[in-house]
């Protein structure tokens, strides 16, 4: 604008500065719609935890207990979503999900609510529902009052409720007649269905740490694709919550036992359609488990310093005064989730590797779709584009996880 005839207050409606911070407040109302989507990343536990096994950190049994929490909020609150709203849809042949929640709205509800207790306890213990803020190497900048556990564990009844009507509704999905030997891969824990920790079990029987996962497991991008991918011993394999069904389904919780053997399920499971029925099992032992974590917390929460704080952490910082390489293992709703990070004695990055659920279970999506495809050939076009958008939709895949 003309400065002459121009006030300073219009002036700078038109200065690139706010151009600029109207682009950036426009990205992070974006990002924050995708993160509600379950399509950006919510936290960075894994990363911190890669961190803190860099710097020979321990945090409290009590900080577990609170990032336990909040890995299973993420469970409920993405496979509430990719139940009900993306993947039952196409099990009715059903392509606006508005049309979905019209014919099924008490199961809509119950979506609502699951979704409703997981983003309470983000916004109770990671301090906001999306990108929580709370979390810190060591432990938490800021600790949850019992007053706030106990708001959120006063949703629990209505929540496991909720899930177990979910689950009724996805065992009676009509699941295609479709099977394919495969691996599976899962965290592994003796004493729990591993979530936060754990070895990477597969289910042919070997077990590898955080250390030696990134070595056994071959990341490789093709030139002709922006996607990465990977194998196991050259071959696919699946991940995510029909695997860990597959392998952890002995160390489910009370409830989510009882809808296994109401179900007589049958170990291992190789319809990979499943996986949804898979994820409504999970949903009700996320759920589940959350209520014992709150209902211990409510009682035993006690003040507690972070051991960052205690050991005087600060950004670009390394307690260790050596280069050091950090490991961490933890599943996301969709898999096993990878990180690596290599810090120098200044506390500088110089190197670091992730791997995301969706990478690894890739070429598994191709390996059914050369068996499935074959038996489509009969249908016309439209119904067998259906019959494939539902195969690789009940993987919930994320397609920004796979090119990171």
């Amino acid at each position: 604008m003309i400065e002459r005839y121009s006030r300073k207050e219009m002036s700078r409606i038109w200065e690139p500065e706010n151009r600029f911070r109207k682009w950036l407040e426009i990205e992070v109302l974006a990002c924050e719609a995708w993160a509600k989507l379950g399509k950006i990343p919510q936290k960075a536990l894994n990363t911190i935890k890669a961190i803190e096994n860099a710097f020979g950190i321990h945090p409290t049994i009590q900080t577990v207990k609170l990032r336990k929490l909040m890995e299973l909020s993420q469970v409920i609150h993405s496979h509430a979503l990719h139940l009900y709203f993306l993947s039952m849809p196409d099990f009715y042949g059903i392509n606006d999900d508005l049309d979905f929640i019209k014919k099924h709205p008490s199961e809509a509800s119950a979506a609502i609510k699951n979704r409703e207790f997981a983003l309470k306890i983000l916004e109770v213990v990671g301090g906001r529902a999306i990108h929580p803020i709370a979390t810190e190497v060591g432990g938490f900048k800021v600790l949850p009052t019992k007053k706030a556990l106990q708001s959120v564990l006063d949703l629990y009844k209505e929540a496991i409720q909720s899930a177990q009507k979910l689950v009724k509704f996805a065992a009676k999905l009509n699941f295609p007649k479709f099977e394919r030997k495969m691996e599976f891969a899962s965290l592994w824990d003796n004493k729990e269905y591993a979530i936060y920790d754990g070895q990477v079990k597969f289910l042919s029987g070997k077990k590898f740490d955080a250390k030696n996962y990134g070595k056994v497991v071959d990341e490789y991008q093709l030139l002709s694709l922006a996607a990465k991918r990977a194998n196991y011993l050259g071959k696919s394999f699946m991940n995510g919550a029909l695997a860990r069904l597959n392998i952890n389904h002995s160390k489910l919780s009370k409830e989510a036992g009882r809808v296994v053997k109401d179900l007589k399920l049958k170990f291992p499971i190789y319809n990979t359609f499943k996986n949804v029925l898979a994820q409504a099992i999970e949903l009700v032992h996320a759920t589940e488990i959350s209520g014992q974590l709150l209902e211990d917390l409510v009682k035993t929460l006690k003040p507690e310093e972070s051991l960052g704080k205690k050991l005087g952490l600060i950004a670009s910082g390394n307690p260790k005064n050596k280069t050091v390489v950090g490991y961490s293992l933890m599943e996301a709703p969709r898999g096993i989730l990878y990180d690596m990070l290599e810090i120098d004695r200044d506390g500088t990055i110089t190197r670091a590797d992730i791997i995301t659920p969706t990478v690894q279970f890739l070429n598994n999506i191709e390996e059914d779709l050369k068996v499935y495809l074959p038996n489509l050939k009969q249908l016309d076009q439209k119904t067998r584009n259906q019959k494939i958008k539902t195969l690789i939709r009940a993987y919930d895949p994320c397609i920004s996880c796979a090119t990171h």
